[in-house]
């Protein structure tokens, strides 16, 4: 979790931590309670996405825990909920979705 980021911030910091670990998929939240939203942005690389891991669905997994929505391509993704108070039930949607595809 990264306190307070947006969407292209956590994006650049997926960008860092791809080259740092490779064909690893990542997903970061980051609430932010003064604006009442959520940012959510993900990674999957090829070898993931032949298991089923899109990160697509992966952030729609996360964004509904937190009242949200969002989708993309299955190797990079973002979304956005509307209740950083949810943000630990959209960290461990997010996990249980990671964890049922692998």
């Amino acid at each position: 979790m990264i306190n307070g980021a947006d969407a292209p911030a956590l994006l650049a910091a997926i960008d860092c931590a791809r080259a740092k670990l490779g064909d690893t998929p990542i997903l970061f939240l980051s609430p932010d309670f003064d604006a009442g939203k959520v940012a959510i942005a993900a990674t999957s690389p090829k070898p993931a996405i032949d298991k089923g891991l899109k990160a697509g669905d992966w952030v729609k997994a996360a964004a509904q825990a937190c009242g949200g929505a969002g989708g993309g391509r299955p190797d990079t993704a973002q979304a956005g909920g509307k209740d950083p108070s949810k943000t630990r039930e959209a960290l461990e949607a997010a996990e249980a979705f990671a964890n049922g595809k692998a």
